[in-house]
């Protein structure tokens, strides 16, 4: 179109005119021509460049947010050491550091249950981490600390204690200071019915027998004859002296 269109607007105006065209005036226009579509294609190959230049850039720094993106978590879980202690998480697991991570912790409704959700919420704050947010915390990284004992909740509150839903909202910050939100919704409701066979965590379980052990020789080391630890040592004289000992048996047996 863009060849095409120039030679139908020159024969559009030539034609009324009724010129005659020589030799040397119909290369000059065909020259002119040439030119004019050489302009108008340099023009659109210059403008597609500059898109493809335009995407490219965008894209080069869509990737570079995303590497310094984080990704803040809010969760809890039953501590290691026995399944009725309940640890809150903060963990980030985005590509780049969060900075200024705040909490907002609300009650999932008001009515009847309100009093019991606002109770956890007390309890939740109570920790200075939330209370006051975590200005930093690395691609990775992990915060982490007991909360209460789910046990005592449920002694205490009986079985409303599995209607208790409270809503998490989480802001925080990239090193560049551009802004993110997510939010985390705890339900007791989860905890209904959940059970634990096994003893507990294998490797809890293997830290409080190595220590049992630990315990047992450091008190050998003491002065207390109950805890000492006899020991027999055998040099190669006595264990020479044992082997004819032994031999001069068999002997006397054979005889």
């Amino acid at each position: 179109m863009v060849v095409i269109l120039p030679p139908t607007l020159v024969s559009g105006i030539i034609e009324p005119l009724q010129l005659e065209l020589t030799a040397d005036s119909i290369s000059s226009w065909v020259a002119a021509l040439a030119t004019v579509a050489i302009a108008v294609l340099t023009f659109i190959l210059a403008m597609e460049t500059w898109r493809l230049r335009s995407a490219q850039i965008e894209q080069i720094e869509e990737l570079r947010r995303e590497a310094l993106r984080p990704n803040v978590e809010f969760y809890l879980l039953p501590a290691p050491a026995s399944f009725q202690f309940i640890n809150v998480h903060i963990e980030n697991n985005g590509k780049g550091a969060a900075k200024n991570i705040k909490f907002d912790i609300k009650p999932d409704a008001i009515g009847e249950n309100e009093k019991n959700e606002r109770q956890l919420i007390a309890q939740l704050l109570s920790l200075n981490m939330l209370h006051n947010g975590i200005a930093s915390l690395g691609s990775g990284k992990e915060r982490r600390s007991f909360v209460f004992s789910f046990i005592e909740y449920a002694e205490k509150m009986g079985d409303v204690v599995f209607n208790i839903k409270v809503s998490v909202a989480l802001s925080y910050e990239d090193v560049e200071g551009r802004e993110y939100k997510s939010e985390s919704l705890i339900d007791f409701s989860e905890f209904k019915g959940i059970s634990e066979i096994g003893g507990g965590d294998p490797n809890h379980n293997m830290y409080k027998e190595l220590e049992k052990i630990r315990k047992v020789l450091e008190g050998a080391q003491t002065t207390m004859t109950s805890k000492r630890i006899n020991i027999n040592a055998y040099s190669s004289e006595d264990r020479d002296a044992e082997r004819e000992a032994m031999k001069r048996r068999f002997e006397s047996t054979d005889d």
